[in-house]
């Protein structure tokens, strides 16, 4: 188990610098081709989002699921 988070952390890439939030710092994207999920660099979970660019659900996720989140993004 612990070899397939490795495996998936060396292939996530950053989010596209269109992607202009700073949520974006928290999550990327598994091949590099931006889909409408998202990968938490911090649990490696796959989170939805809106297409539209809303961050909202990155955010919450984060929030609710990683205490040490900047409350302050």
């Amino acid at each position: 188990m612990a070899e397939q988070v490795v495996a998936d952390k060396l292939k996530l890439s950053d989010a596209p610098k269109k992607l202009k939030s700073k949520v974006w710092q928290y999550f990327g994207f598994r091949d590099g081709s931006p889909t409408n999920k998202a990968k938490c660099k911090l649990c490696f979970m796959d989170v939805a989002y809106a297409k539209s660019g809303s961050t909202t659900n990155l955010m919450q996720y984060a929030k609710r699921k990683h205490s040490d989140f900047p409350p302050s993004l």
